[in-house]
Order: C-alpha cells, then structure tokens, then sequence
C-alpha cells in the first residue's frame, strides 16, 4: 500500500481552514442579522395574516438555529480545542441540532409552495388550506416530526478517530445516508418545482378568466381584494426566487450525499480519497449555509412590500434615536415663591 499524501491531505484541510476563518464569519454577521430581520419584518401585521410568510417566519427561525450552530461552531474550533471531536454530548447534540433545523426550514418552505398551489387553485376547499391558523397547525406538525425522526443521531453518533460519526453499525449509517438524501435533498426539491407548475399552472387559468371579465367597470372591483391580490403577487415571487436559490445551492449537497449512500459500503479508502470527500460535503454545506444568509436579501429584491416594510422600521428607528438624542427631560424647578413665616409672640 502506497504511503498517503500528506502535502494533498494538509492542503485540503488548509482550504477547510480558511473557509471557515474568512468565508463562515461573513455568513455569521450578515446570515444572523438578516434573519432577525425576517422573523421582525414577517410578523408585521401586514404578512402575519398571509399565511404562506407564517411558513416563511418558521423557516426564518430554523434558518437562525441551523445557520448560528454549523458556523458558530466552525469558528470556535480555528482558535479552540473542537468540541465536536472532544465532547460526545456536544458531537451528538449538534448533529441532532442542525439535521432537525435544516429539516425543519426545509420542510416548511416545500409545505409553504403547496399553500400557493391552494391560494392559487379554483377550488373552494383547497383554497381553504390557505388560511394562517392551518400553517401555525402544520408548522407545529412539521417541528414535532423533525424533533423525532432524527433521534437516531444521538444514540449512534460517537466519536471515533479524531472525527465524530456513526461507527458501529453500517445499517444505521446507510439508512442514515440515504435518509438524508431523500428526506433533506429530493422530496423537498421534488415538491417545490411541481407545486411551481402547479401554480404557473392555475396563475394561467386566472388570467385567461379576467381577460374574459374585462368588461367589469372599474366600480365593480373590490379594492381589498385588489390589495389581497396584489400582496399574494409578492409573495409569489418572494417564493419563485427561493425555490430557484435553494435548488441551484443544494444541488451539490445532494450529490454528495448520494455518492455517500453508494461508497459506504468500500472500506478501504485511501486517506486522500477520505481527505476529498469530507473537503466535497464542507462544501455543500457551506453552500446551503449560504441559502440561510441569503433569504433576507432575497426578499428584500424582489418584493416592493418588504422593502416598503423594512424602510418603515429604520425609519421608526432613526427618528425614536433622535428624537431620544435630541430632548432631554430637564427637572422641574418650583419658582413658587415661599411665603415669609414670622413668628408669634
């Protein structure tokens, strides 16, 4: 057997280095405050009572969870003992943390292209999907799936050889892989592009029937429903474009997790070989790292609502700074005269 190559082993976990020293801390400042941003701009009234940005809060939420635990975790190991190498309690329970919360957001906003699908749909039923005390009910359904099915991870992951994974049981670790890649990679992406026909679709049939209903008088035409619509249109983009980010960026994860599910079985691999493939999924997961820190921004183009709404809030909060800045109470000062008391004899 020929010795490893060292200098292909160090310069490969170099590049892992310097991913997380100069790419991770820019994903920390900008993924974490743009996240914050959505759970505060969605739960304004004005996208708290459309039910597909309830789904959007959720995910927003997870995102935050997923994205503060696989970067912030990253970062410390650079100039600290790793505890995701040491610790077995911190090995599991991160696992278990960012495979629940990446399901989680994942999940939602699949489930949050078949609440368009059903807004979108001329049936009176399945428009009623559609509402936000159904998405409150199936984001809670959703939470409590993805706080189950993972449980696996903290009874087989172990630490073993200076990494953390499972070990013992090549059942465990195939069914692991190829839930992963079903449940994390394809169902998601699957049910996200049919429900964007679905509602390319029904969108098609909507305006086929207001061009045959052009001779309505413009008096005739409910303006709240016009606003309805129109809030509906933002938030249909605002879901166009993710569903197309996520599926460009998740892409290579699931390639990897793919060919994971297909090498497990090889237990000879050489080092180098080793050293490639852990480089080829810190890619990928850096990449749908990436999907975390872009979601603000994403909104924020392409929706005139949002942004009409994140203007709103700065503005709050600049004039509450100055106003704070510029009025001092001052103390009152009593400029009542005090009577004289003389004294009695």
């Amino acid at each position: 057997m020929s010795s490893p190559n060292i200098s292909l082993i160090s310069t490969i976990f170099s590049i892992q280095q310097q991913i997380a020293r100069y790419v991770y801390p820019i994903y920390l400042i900008f993924g974490v405050t743009g996240c914050c941003l959505n759970i505060l701009l969605l739960i304004r009234r004005q996208f708290r009572t459309v039910s597909c940005c309830i789904y959007f809060m959720a995910a927003s939420v997870a995102m935050l969870i997923n994205l503060s635990m696989g970067t912030g975790a990253a970062i410390y190991a650079l100039n600290h003992v790793d505890p995701n190498l040491t610790i077995l309690a911190f090995c599991k329970m991160r696992i278990y943390i960012l495979q629940s919360s990446s399901m989680m957001y994942r999940w939602c906003l699949a489930v949050a292209c078949f609440d368009r699908v059903a807004i979108s749909s001329n049936d009176v039923r399945l428009r009623n999907f559609a509402k936000v005390h159904i998405a409150c009910r199936f984001i809670f359904i959703i939470v409590i799936i993805w706080l189950i099915l993972p449980v696996h991870l903290l009874i087989f992951y172990n630490l073993y050889g200076g990494g953390c994974g499972i070990l013992f049981s090549f059942t465990i670790a195939l069914y692991h892989s190829i839930f992963t890649t079903v449940a994390g990679g394809v169902l998601p992406v699957m049910i996200m592009i049919v429900c964007t026909l679905f509602i390319h679709h029904n969108l098609g049939l909507k305006r086929e029937r207001r061009e045959k209903n052009n001779g309505q008088t413009l008096e005739n035409r409910n303006i709240k429903q016009n606003l309805q619509r129109k809030r509906d249109r933002q938030v249909l983009l605002m879901l166009f474009v993710q569903v197309a980010v996520y599926s460009i960026l998740i892409a290579p994860l699931m390639v990897v997790y793919f060919y994971n599910a297909v090498t497990l079985n090889i237990g000879n691999k050489s080092p180098e070989r080793l050293a490639i493939e852990r480089l080829a999924q810190f890619v990928g997961e850096s990449l749908i790292y990436l999907f975390s820190v872009l979601s603000f921004y994403i909104y924020t183009m392409v929706s005139r609502s949002y942004r009409g709404e994140l203007i709103k809030i700065l503005r709050s909060i600049m004039t509450c700074k100055w106003y704070c800045s510029n009025h001092r109470i001052e103390p009152i000062i009593n400029d009542t005269p005090q009577r004289q008391i003389t004294p009695t004899t």
